[in-house]
């Protein structure tokens, strides 16, 4: 015989309770996987309790509610998959840029920090020339006492495709160190992106005094606004992990930096598909003379002006649009 209606509800709240809560983490995105395994069980507990439910107590409110609660489980659990590429166009239509927009000034404390070792790199070499000998690599300098430039033979020695293949390649461990050495309290961010703009800045100032400035920009010039603001980005994904394990605020480090290496990580993504591009064009477009330095330094500036057009206004009006509604009903 069914026990009372306010005795079943009674010894089963709980449970029903828990699996509501489960259901709202569950469409938050931050369950974790015993969780996962605890929802599943509640669920099916709570499938028995709404057949039992149906056969004694039909038309309760308690049976309309197990109703709702396992139709609402069930449809949490047996999803539907997600289109892949449906995400993939979502996350680089809006939440690469505005991740990025929101980080902005991460990104520009990277930068300022580059600009910065390009200024000492580029002085120590200007004011004393012997400097060239600690901040330059030796091969670069042996190619520049010779009038030449160290990228010379870049075609000779492989064919664009394999050249290209190899930039993307150094392109990408590059700047995936910038961003994990911000594990060490954004310190190692710090430095590579100090290091990288003195060697810059250096071999800059090197060229400009043996009056290869001119060929330098012909090679830089095409690829150089775009793959430099990568690095940028890079270095304040860096410095946000940095700064959560430095200031957690009022969470746990480890909370803390779960939460801003998730971001930090968008940024780190949204930039490998352009450093694959920019490698094409450094290994097709930058080495050699087929292209007149004005072409190369017109592709570079526009390539650079759409990256960060893309970056600065891609998902405004989607965000817009979200907030039109709000605004309108106050």
């Amino acid at each position: 015989m069914a026990a009372p209606l306010p005795t079943f509800v009674a010894q089963h709240r709980a449970d029903w309770d828990a699996l509501e809560a489960l259901l709202a983490r569950q469409r938050d995105g931050s369950l974790t996987l015993p969780e996962l395994r605890k929802l599943d069980s509640l669920y099916r507990r709570a499938a028995s309790d709404l057949a039992h439910a149906q056969t004694f107590y039909p038309g309760t409110d308690a049976h309309r509610f197990l109703n709702q609660l396992c139709a609402r489980a069930y449809g949490a659990i047996y999803q539907p998959p997600r289109e892949r590429w449906a995400q993939v166009r979502a996350f680089f239509r809006r939440d690469f840029p505005r991740t990025l927009r929101r980080e902005l000034r991460y990104v520009g404390a990277s930068g300022a920090l580059f600009i910065l070792g390009l200024l000492l790199g580029a002085l120590v070499v200007l004011w004393e020339p012997r400097g060239a000998e600690l901040l330059v690599p030796s091969g670069v300098r042996q190619y520049v006492a010779q009038g030449r430039m160290w990228t010379d033979d870049i075609l000779s020695v492989a064919p664009p495709d394999t050249v290209s293949s190899g930039i993307a390649t150094n392109n990408l461990t590059v700047t995936i160190l910038t961003f994990a050495l911000g594990l060490f309290y954004g310190l190692g961010t710090m430095f590579v992106l100090v290091n990288n703009g003195v060697q810059i800045g250096a071999i800059t100032a090197l060229c400009a005094r043996e009056g290869m400035a001119g060929r330098l920009l012909d090679f830089i010039a095409a690829h150089g606004p775009v793959e430099l603001s990568i690095i940028v980005i890079a270095g304040g994904a860096g410095l946000m992990v940095g700064q959560a394990l430095v200031d957690p605020g009022e969470l746990p480090r480890g909370q803390a930096l779960a939460l801003r290496g998730r971001e930090a990580v968008k940024l780190v993504l949204g930039c490998a598909p352009f450093l694959a591009c920019i490698g094409v064009v450094e290994g097709y477009v930058s080495p050699g003379d087929l292209f007149p330095t004005w072409a190369k330094t017109a592709l570079g500036l526009g390539l650079g002006g759409l990256f960060w057009a893309y970056l600065l206004r891609a998902g405004r009006a989607d965000a817009e649009a979200t907030e039109a509604p709000a605004v309108n009903a106050s």
